[in-house]
Protein backbone atom coordinates (compact mmCIF):
# COMPACT_ATOMS: atom_id res chain seq x y z
CA UNK A 1 0.00 0.00 0.00
CA UNK A 2 2.75 2.35 0.73
CA UNK A 3 4.29 1.95 -2.40
CA UNK A 4 0.91 2.66 -4.53
CA UNK A 5 0.66 5.90 -2.43
CA UNK A 6 5.00 6.74 -2.88
CA UNK A 7 3.80 6.10 -6.84
CA UNK A 8 1.23 8.18 -6.27
CA UNK A 9 2.56 11.32 -4.79
CA UNK A 10 5.66 10.43 -7.44
CA UNK A 11 2.83 11.19 -10.71
CA UNK A 12 1.64 13.71 -9.17
CA UNK A 13 4.68 15.61 -8.78
CA UNK A 14 5.21 14.76 -12.67
CA UNK A 15 2.03 16.09 -13.94
CA UNK A 16 2.49 19.46 -11.67
CA UNK A 17 6.06 19.57 -13.33
CA UNK A 18 4.92 19.27 -16.74
CA UNK A 19 1.65 21.52 -16.07
CA UNK A 20 3.56 23.97 -15.15
CA UNK A 21 6.60 23.92 -16.89
CA UNK A 22 9.08 23.64 -13.65
CA UNK A 23 12.60 23.20 -15.26
CA UNK A 24 14.21 23.05 -11.78
CA UNK A 25 12.09 20.80 -10.31
CA UNK A 26 12.33 18.50 -13.32
CA UNK A 27 15.63 18.61 -13.49
CA UNK A 28 16.17 17.71 -9.83
CA UNK A 29 13.67 14.68 -10.68
CA UNK A 30 16.31 13.65 -13.03
CA UNK A 31 19.37 14.02 -11.03
CA UNK A 32 18.29 13.03 -7.66
CA UNK A 33 16.62 9.43 -9.72
CA UNK A 34 17.83 9.35 -13.09
CA UNK A 35 21.06 9.61 -12.74
CA UNK A 36 23.10 8.20 -10.31
CA UNK A 37 22.90 4.44 -9.82
CA UNK A 38 23.83 2.26 -7.05
CA UNK A 39 25.69 0.11 -8.33
CA UNK A 40 25.18 -2.86 -6.12
CA UNK A 41 21.45 -2.87 -6.95
CA UNK A 42 22.47 -2.51 -10.77
CA UNK A 43 24.70 -5.74 -10.12
CA UNK A 44 21.85 -7.40 -8.58
CA UNK A 45 19.36 -6.43 -11.72
CA UNK A 46 21.79 -7.46 -14.23
CA UNK A 47 22.65 -10.77 -12.71
CA UNK A 48 19.02 -11.64 -12.36
CA UNK A 49 18.48 -10.41 -16.30
CA UNK A 50 21.14 -12.32 -16.95
CA UNK A 51 19.72 -15.81 -15.54
CA UNK A 52 16.29 -15.47 -17.50
CA UNK A 53 18.42 -15.92 -21.32
CA UNK A 54 16.19 -13.72 -23.59
CA UNK A 55 17.49 -11.42 -26.05
CA UNK A 56 18.25 -7.45 -24.65
CA UNK A 57 14.99 -5.92 -26.73
CA UNK A 58 12.53 -8.74 -25.63
CA UNK A 59 11.48 -6.30 -22.94
CA UNK A 60 9.67 -4.23 -25.22
CA UNK A 61 7.36 -7.26 -26.43
CA UNK A 62 4.72 -8.11 -23.59
CA UNK A 63 4.52 -11.68 -22.74
CA UNK A 64 0.76 -13.61 -23.64
CA UNK A 65 -1.00 -13.95 -20.72
CA UNK A 66 -2.98 -17.71 -20.44
CA UNK A 67 -5.63 -17.61 -17.08
CA UNK A 68 -5.56 -20.91 -15.40
CA UNK A 69 -9.26 -21.54 -13.96
CA UNK A 70 -10.28 -23.42 -11.71
CA UNK A 71 -14.51 -23.98 -10.82
CA UNK A 72 -14.57 -20.86 -13.69
CA UNK A 73 -12.19 -18.66 -11.67
CA UNK A 74 -8.90 -17.65 -12.23
CA UNK A 75 -6.73 -19.10 -10.29
CA UNK A 76 -3.27 -18.46 -11.81
CA UNK A 77 -1.93 -17.03 -15.08
CA UNK A 78 0.93 -18.47 -17.25
CA UNK A 79 3.18 -16.13 -18.65
CA UNK A 80 4.82 -16.75 -22.77
CA UNK A 81 7.20 -15.01 -24.47
CA UNK A 82 7.34 -16.75 -27.71
CA UNK A 83 6.38 -14.06 -30.03
CA UNK A 84 9.21 -11.21 -31.48
CA UNK A 85 8.24 -8.03 -32.12
CA UNK A 86 7.50 -8.31 -35.64
CA UNK A 87 4.75 -10.90 -34.97
CA UNK A 88 3.23 -8.79 -31.74
CA UNK A 89 2.63 -6.03 -33.82
CA UNK A 90 0.81 -8.00 -36.38
CA UNK A 91 -0.99 -9.92 -33.47
CA UNK A 92 -2.20 -6.45 -32.71
CA UNK A 93 -3.19 -5.23 -35.79
CA UNK A 94 -5.33 -8.62 -36.24
CA UNK A 95 -6.87 -8.85 -32.56
CA UNK A 96 -7.91 -5.03 -31.67
CA UNK A 97 -7.91 -3.17 -35.27
CA UNK A 98 -11.90 -3.29 -34.17
CA UNK A 99 -10.70 -0.81 -30.93
CA UNK A 100 -9.02 1.65 -33.27
CA UNK A 101 -11.34 1.67 -36.17
CA UNK A 102 -14.16 2.59 -32.93
CA UNK A 103 -12.54 5.79 -32.61
CA UNK A 104 -14.26 8.67 -33.51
Amino acid sequence: MRTRQLFGELLAEVQRIKSEGDYEAAKALVEDYGVAVDPELHDEVLRRYEALQIAPFSGFVNPMLKPILKAGKVVDVKLSNYENYDDQMLRYSRDYSLIAAARP
